[in-house]
């Protein structure tokens, strides 16, 4: 029987119970460390790129802060409660991300910016409910796998029951529109099963039709296909849809090896559109350099790598629904910083994904803290596991 007596009253409030009162050490100093690097990194970047634009931008700054703030709030919330406690309530997260989906559409609540209804306003704050749905679906999915493992596995319907689920929120996510949140979502999604072990068939099965209506949304769509051809050479298409990606390849070529200085950047005054948001790395290039970008790539490689690390481990402690939640934290987190790095660089079309923990925005920021709170509940659960193992082993 696990003893809680020894723990203060306080930690029980903001940690939940646990034997022993718990040090700074018993949490990832890898991950945490990281996030906090980032974090700061995201601050100083806002500010470089919002602060000379306008007289109210240095409002902007202080509003990323408080963001950044709220987000760590949500972040020690979600890691409160236990892993089993959250996957007591993954039906009931799903059921309010889809409700929450569904309210974007209402003109009171759900509000437009640039020709996409995406937003929602709660007292005040906008709230993008898409970020949400992807929380909630790794949590469901992985809960799903872990309770019906075997027929997961085995049955047709009991593969197909959380794809319905899936391909509900990718539809509401599409009618928004927003392609590349549904496009995330379903590779999140997608990898958690196929971590799971669904079979090859039918995963290839659910492949080939995803494909086939996210390939149908870019022609069918044309300034969507625009797009696509304008970022295979956004030079001839500079004054149609080029003109974003070709200056974020100016700032690249402006920042070289180690950067024109931080604050330095010319792209930030008015040249490159949503430079603090979906296009910050393109400034981090600018004004830091490719060798700094590198290093920033390798920040968030650790990170992923000690996702999958911690999803491995838990594997072998045979804590599957951790495992699995473990790899859809590393994947999410892969999926994000792939495209909005893709984006920026030219590498892939232009598409509206932030950068984890630096780019200006509330919501992905609560995400992102959201699930590095899970791994890092994770880690301390595991290693409390072997914490009480060793003393029960020891006598």
């Amino acid at each position: 029987m696990r003893e809680t007596l020894t723990q203060s009253k306080l930690q029980r409030i903001f940690f939940g119970e646990f034997y022993r009162d718990l040090k700074f050490s018993d949490f990832d100093l890898g991950i945490s460390i990281s996030v906090f690097f980032l974090s700061m990194l995201g601050i100083i970047m806002v500010a470089s790129v919002t602060i000379p634009l306008t007289e109210g931008s240095l409002s902007m700054t202080f509003n990323h802060i408080f963001k950044l703030i709220l987000s760590l709030i949500v972040g020690l919330f979600v890691f409160r409660f236990s892993l089993e406690i959250w996957k007591s309530v993954d039906i009931v997260l799903v059921l309010f991300s889809f409700l929450l989906l569904t309210l974007v559409f209402f003109p009171i609540i759900g509000f437009e910016a640039n020709g996409a209804s995406r937003w929602i306003r709660i007292l005040g704050f906008s709230f993008q409910p898409s970020e949400l749905m992807k929380f909630a679906l790794i949590i469901y999915i992985s809960s799903y796998c872990f309770r019906r493992m075997t027929e997961f596995k085995e049955q047709w319907l009991g593969f197909w029951k959380p794809v319905c689920v899936v391909v509900s929120a990718i539809a509401l996510v599409l009618l928004e529109p927003d392609l590349g949140s549904s496009a995330v979502i379903f590779l999140i999604s997608l990898s958690i099963m196929f971590i799971a072990g669904a079979p090859v068939k039918h995963m290839l099965i659910i492949l080939i039709m995803g494909l086939s209506v996210f390939v149908s949304m870019i022609i069918l769509v044309p300034w969507r296909m625009q797009r696509i051809l304008s970022f295979v050479d956004p030079w001839s298409a500079y004054g149609e849809g080029g003109y974003q990606l070709s200056q974020a390849l100016i700032a690249f070529s402006r920042g070289d090896l180690f950067g024109v200085g931080l604050g330095e950047s010319l792209q930030k005054y008015h040249y490159l559109p949503d430079a603090q948001t979906d296009f910050i790395f393109a400034i981090i290039a600018e004004e830091l350099g490719l060798i700094f970008c590198i290093f920033l790539i390798g920040v968030y490689g650790y990170l992923i790598f000690k996702s999958f690390a911690l999803g491995r481990n838990s594997r072998l402690k045979e804590n599957y629904f951790e495992s699995f939640v473990s790899y859809g934290v590393g994947v999410c987190l892969a999926f994000h910083v792939f495209i909005n790095v893709g984006v920026s660089s030219g590498m892939l079309p232009t598409k509206g994904i932030t950068l984890p923990f630096i780019s200006f925005g509330g919501t992905n920021l609560m995400l992102m803290f959201a699930l590095v709170a899970l791994l890092l509940r994770i880690n301390l659960e595991l290693k409390e596991s072997s914490e009480i193992n060793r003393k029960v082993m020891s006598g």
